[in-house]
């Protein structure tokens, strides 16, 4: 077999693995997406899966107030740690301590 070739066949037999992954993932209710939206002079963001609404948060949690995200990056970071959180089958909730790390960052 030619370097072309088993280039080839490699290239294809990873990508048959990664849709093999997402196509599990997404089946077994691990399939989540952020969507971040303006809200007032700051950011949310809402966290979707299998095609409703999980989470919609307009505000940051555990901070009082109604205060919108300062920014996309800290809206972005406190889903993608929700989702973490969900992923790992622990409550989904945020600390007023882990709000402030992300927003030191």
């Amino acid at each position: 077999m030619t370097d072309k070739k088993k280039k080839a066949l490699l290239i294809f037999a990873l990508f048959a693995v990664i849709v093999a992954a997402s196509a599990l993932l997404a089946r077994r209710g691990h399939f989540f997406e952020v969507d971040l939206y303006k809200s007032g002079n700051g950011w949310g963001y809402d966290i979707t899966g299998k095609g409703k609404v999980r989470i919609h948060q307009p505000f940051m949690p555990a901070i009082e107030g109604e205060k919108p995200f300062p920014d996309k990056a800290s809206a972005r970071k406190t889903a993608r740690m929700v989702i973490r959180k969900m992923k790992n089958r622990e409550m989904p909730s945020v600390t007023p301590e882990e709000i402030r790390k992300i927003l030191e960052k």
